[in-house]
């Protein structure tokens, strides 16, 4: 009997101190960033480069999901929703492009801190973009011809 209440109670207390280790390390990691990012406010190029990855961010994303939709729709069988595709993805890509360099230029003419000030991050361009990645794909599943069912390929066999 107690041999059973020396292993409970050994398996509590690995539990409640893992439990207790995890939340200090955890806290004791986060006062150490609260620390180095703060040093890192007296880093004057440091602005510099966290803003420029800020503008890179959205720009990169999307430009690389519609180089991914550009790429796949090489292979799409229907030849108007294949063209169309592709000029919406090449007109889109541009924008990002432009959108891009007026941002670069306007941050490193004006150095904003608020990301309200540049395009990339207009919500409403951001909402096109979703929405149009979402609307393309629904329209190239919808130009692709029916699959058999599992019924139909059973009765094919």
């Amino acid at each position: 009997m107690e041999d059973q209440f020396s292993k409970y109670l050994r398996l509590f207390g690995t539990i409640f101190f893992s439990a207790i280790g995890f939340i200090l390390i955890l806290a004791l990691v986060l006062i150490g960033l609260r620390y180095v990012l703060g040093v890192l406010d007296y880093i004057p190029w440091f602005r510099y480069v966290y803003f420029t990855l800020m503008l890179l961010i959205p720009a990169g994303l999307f430009l690389s999901i519609f180089s991914i939709f550009f790429s796949r729709t090489k292979t799409h069988p229907s030849k108007i929703i294949r063209l169309s595709s592709h000029i919406f993805f090449v007109l889109i890509m541009a924008t990002w492009i432009i959108i891009l360099v007026f941002d670069c230029i306007t941050f490193f003419k004006n150095g904003y801190p608020d990301i309200d000030k540049y395009n990339s991050y207009n919500l409403l361009y951001l909402v096109f973009n979703v929405f149009s990645i979402f609307f393309i794909g629904v329209v190239q599943a919808l130009a692709l011809p029916n699959e058999k069912d599992w019924m139909d390929k059973y009765t094919d066999k």
